[in-house]
């Protein structure tokens, strides 16, 4: 192999390497990749879902309360 074809091999494999880290690391494709998971699992079985919303309305509600019952 000529030195010049193993040179543009090694480059396209760099350049390959670089594309998957940018994937990886890119903000957005990270969001994505997060959302797709939690939709994924929401599909499957949305209890746990339901149960942590529930959960965390109850703290929203008791916090409130809380904090108007010590007011008076």
């Amino acid at each position: 192999m000529s030195d010049q074809r193993e040179i543009d091999r090694k480059r396209e494999e760099v350049r390959q390497h670089l594309e998957e880290i940018e994937a990886r690391v890119n903000p957005k494709k990270v969001a994505d990749r997060v959302i797709g998971r939690a939709q994924d699992s929401y599909n499957e079985d949305p209890t746990p879902w339901l149960a942590a919303a529930a959960g965390a309305a109850v703290l929203v509600v008791g916090g409130i309360v809380l904090a108007v019952l010590g007011k008076r």
